[in-house]
């Protein structure tokens, strides 16, 4: 049977879940309320952009209830099994909002799917357009020392609820991209594949883009932590604001 190309997330809600079956979310949800202590109000106005299947949301509510998920992908915020906060389908290069955040933010290095710098610059500049004059946008970014540790193991497959999956992880050097590429197979015989790819951008260019966008770097961590970032981390958090409200 040929193997049918679908769009990103299209399919791969259905092993999602399985794929980041590591990943604590409520370790992650702690570190963001950490990040933001200090900036916000119990009821202050959240944004997450490429939310997903919603597990981070759905966590992070408790800490600020007042949150709407948004994500591209339709499948994804539909995966989402809770079912309990807000969504918005959108693209984060279009944001359709009229009020205004006082948090936004966007995790497991979803801005890396944006595959230039004029991308990235627009991105930055529809987040600043909807964010309140004292709000707080964090993002985490992936580097290049990242993508080469996931390459050395290239490949990754198993099966999860019937459905039989291979991924292959491939970093290009020169054009900075990587890429992951994903087959499934069905339990009917159905074959799809997905190919995801990322850019990965040089440490400076998230401070010059950030600042043509009207906004300026507060902090700048290892993912996790709270050492300072440099070029050589492997991924990145930013926290940021609008440089008119810059002391």
């Amino acid at each position: 049977m040929a193997t049918e190309t679908k769009k990103i997330y299209e399919e791969l809600p259905s092993i999602y879940e399985f794929l980041m079956r590591k990943v604590s979310y409520r370790t992650w949800a702690h570190y963001l309320d950490g990040l933001v202590d200090g900036y916000l109000h119990p009821n202050a106005k959240v944004l997450e952009l490429a939310a997903g299947n919603c597990k981070l949301a759905n966590i992070f509510e408790k800490f600020y209830p007042n949150i709407i998920a948004s994500d591209l992908s339709k499948n994804m915020l539909a995966s989402d099994k809770k079912d309990m906060i807000p969504k918005v389908c959108c693209n984060m290069l279009a944001l359709p909002f009229k009020c205004k955040f006082d948090l936004i933010y966007s995790t497991f290095d979803s801005i890396n799917y944006l595959q230039n710098g004029k991308l990235l610059l627009k991105m930055f500049k529809e987040v600043s357009a909807v964010l309140n004059d004292e709000g707080i946008f964090t993002f985490d970014a992936s580097m290049e020392k990242n993508s080469l540790v996931h390459t050395k193991i290239p490949e990754r497959k198993g099966v999860y609820k019937g459905i039989k999956f291979l991924q292959k992880s491939m970093y290009n050097s020169k054009t900075h991209v990587h890429t992951n590429s994903f087959k499934l197979k069905l339990p009917n015989g159905e074959v799809y594949s997905e190919i995801h790819r990322q850019k990965i951008y040089l440490f400076d260019t998230y401070f010059q883009l950030l600042e043509k966008a009207g906004l300026y770097v507060v902090k700048c961590y290892d993912s996790f932590s709270y050492r300072d970032a440099n070029p050589n981390s492997e991924r990145i958090q930013f926290l940021t604001k609008k440089i008119n409200q810059l002391c």
